[in-house]
């Protein structure tokens, strides 16, 4: 017999059915240790044979013999076998075990506000798991840039995706008490289209080109006299407390400043839904790491943004 398909590889089953039988030399005891017939054991190795081309084994009536080729195929068969346990104890591994490298993408001001020291106290309970942290002011598509959890704020995400909620959240209009005191307080979003200086940010999905907001069950969109825009959700809050505009900000971002005064809230019935979501492309259970991840930060932002 000469190599008849070189560019077929063999059936890893009929690898397996092969070098358990030119382990124990006997088709009869290779069927019962993979609980199998005899008959299937000889149809497996026929089929190998046809398919490298090769003779594996000397039959004859008593007993089986290995054939050069056959001594080839058992030893590369078995490093085969061997190296595909391997594999698949490594993978069973990421399931069970928290290590290795996690890539993670995040807007810049929700990332050092929060994911930075969620991160620094995760490190303490495991040591083993890396961290590729990506604090971007722009849309992140997972998939082509490498990205194994993106954390966003509100926004529309793409159906293909996982998306699961870790803390409510949501952005409110506010200004500097010199701003108001200068301009006067808005007495409806309309008027943040003409008669109002606003602050846009072009962060992630929010688009500084309109603002989508509602009251109760009222919708509206509002399209913004923007004098001033961003791509830093920071220094536009520097902006705002500098009374250089109205700004459409999260809650979480200027709970702070509201409270001390430094900014007011105006249209306090409107606002706009920016719930925080992780994002990923697969199953929690086939990642530790990305299962710890999330749960744990699911609660260290339920205690920080409550």
């Amino acid at each position: 017999m000469g190599l008849q398909n070189v560019d077929k590889l063999p059936a890893l089953e009929d690898i397996k059915v092969f070098v358990t039988a030119a382990r124990v030399m006997s088709f009869a005891r290779a069927a019962e240790q993979l609980m199998v017939s005899p008959a299937y054991i000889s149809k497996r190795i026929k089929l190998l044979e046809e398919n490298l081309g090769f003779t594996l084994f000397y039959r004859s009536a008593r007993s089986i013999n290995l054939t050069l080729e056959g001594e080839i195929v058992l030893r590369t068969g078995t490093q085969m076998l061997q190296d595909l346990d391997g594999m698949m104890d490594e993978l069973l591994a990421c399931r069970q075990e928290t290590r290795g490298l996690l890539r993670i993408s995040c807007s810049t001001g929700f990332g050092t506000e929060f994911l930075n020291p969620f991160i620094l106290s995760l490190r303490d309970r495991y040591p083993l798991l890396g961290i590729d942290l990506r604090l971007v002011d722009r849309s992140v598509d997972i998939v082509t840039e490498n990205v194994d959890l993106d954390i966003c704020l509100g926004g529309n995400i793409p159906e293909q995706f996982i998306a699961r909620k870790l803390a409510p959240n949501y952005r409110v209009f506010c200004a500097s008490p010199h701003y108001l005191e200068k301009h006067g307080c808005p007495l409806h979003p309309r008027d943040l289209e003409h008669a109002h200086a606003c602050i846009s940010i072009r962060e992630r999905n929010h688009s500084p080109a309109s603002w989508k907001i509602e009251r109760g069950q009222e919708r509206l969109t509002v399209i913004p006299n923007s004098q001033l825009s961003v791509n830093n959700g920071n220094v536009a809050k520097e902006w705002c407390l500098k009374g250089e505009g109205i700004l459409l900000r999260s809650i979480w971002s200027i709970r702070k400043e509201l409270a001390e005064g430094k900014l007011i809230q105006v249209l306090p019935e409107w606002q706009q839904p920016a719930d925080v979501f992780a994002v990923y492309t697969r199953q929690m259970g086939t990642s530790a790491n990305l299962k710890v991840f999330i749960e744990q930060l699911e609660l260290y932002l339920k205690q920080q943004m409550a």
